[in-house]
């Protein structure tokens, strides 16, 4: 298992190369109420997910104003990819021991969700999703359930394939770089 770090600035300073920013309260509020109408179900509640992103320095980005798009990128220990793959990690209140810290022995990614309102939110959310992974969280396998049919879809053209075991309807797609790949 590779556990390495990402600088929390450097990821939001690329993120805002697509239009992502940290949300703050306010904005993380109406991103929440958004997208749990797209996938017509519930996320973590506002409180869990901001003090996953204080814990994490990187977990809740949106785009637009007002905010019509969310992505929710869940940095994981050693112990919280453990978990992910046995089922034991819960995602709207995962245990502090779970997630990485400022981008600390990071070992694997967990996607929350991503939901766009607009065919322009979708279009960046997607963009920014395939070029992160690719420049900075290639070494990580990063995991994701499918929520909705269409997300499922998504997932699967992302590379992401069905994992057998952990959570229910849980997707991987394995680390495709190395540590030294990565750094070149």
């Amino acid at each position: 298992m590779v556990k390495a770090d990402i600088e929390p600035e450097v990821l939001a300073a690329r993120a805002r190369d697509f239009g992502f920013r940290l949300a703050n309260r306010d904005e993380l509020q109406a991103a929440v109420s958004m997208a749990e109408s797209l996938i017509d179900g519930k996320l973590a509640s506002v409180d869990a997910i901001s003090a996953m992103n204080v814990q994490t320095g990187m977990t809740a980005w949106v785009t637009g104003d007002p905010v019509d798009g969310i992505f929710l990128t869940i940095p994981l220990s050693a112990d919280g990819e453990a978990a992910v793959r046995n089922g034991s990690y819960l995602p709207a209140a995962p245990s502090s021991e779970h997630l990485a810290t400022q981008g600390k022995d990071i070992a694997a990614f967990y996607v929350g969700v991503y939901a766009g309102s607009s065919r322009e939110a979708r279009k960046k959310i997607m963009t920014a999703s395939a070029v992160l992974r690719v420049e900075m969280f290639g070494v990580f396998p990063a995991y994701a359930r499918g929520a909705t049919e269409d997300g499922r879809r998504s997932m699967l053209s992302l590379g992401f394939q069905e994992f057998e075991g952990g959570l229910p309807d849980l997707f991987i797609q394995p680390p495709f770089q190395t540590v030294l790949d990565q750094a070149s």
